[in-house]
């Protein structure tokens, strides 16, 4: 869609379903880390990483999501076919 549209980029909110499991050993900032790093399989997060999505930056309270402990993280993808 963001080709079709010739947008520049898209924006927006992921959730990170695998952060229960590390929570008590390591920061929500620290398992987004480690998962850029591949160190850490999130099957939300890897995924948007595979696919060109940067994260910007790591969001408290986001959403109400029991498995990311309500964090998520704000990505953007730029896309590379946009043209003025």
């Amino acid at each position: 869609m963001a080709s079709k549209y010739n947008l520049r980029r898209i924006i927006g909110g992921g959730r990170i379903p695998n952060y229960d499991e590390y929570a008590n050993k390591i920061s929500a900032q620290a398992y987004v880390e480690k998962v850029k790093s591949g160190q850490i399989y999130d099957p939300v997060l890897t995924f948007q990483i595979r696919n060109g999505f940067k994260v910007i930056k790591v969001l408290s309270n986001y959403l109400y999501d029991p498995s990311s402990l309500n964090y998520a993280t704000f990505i953007e993808w730029i896309n590379p076919k946009h043209h003025k």
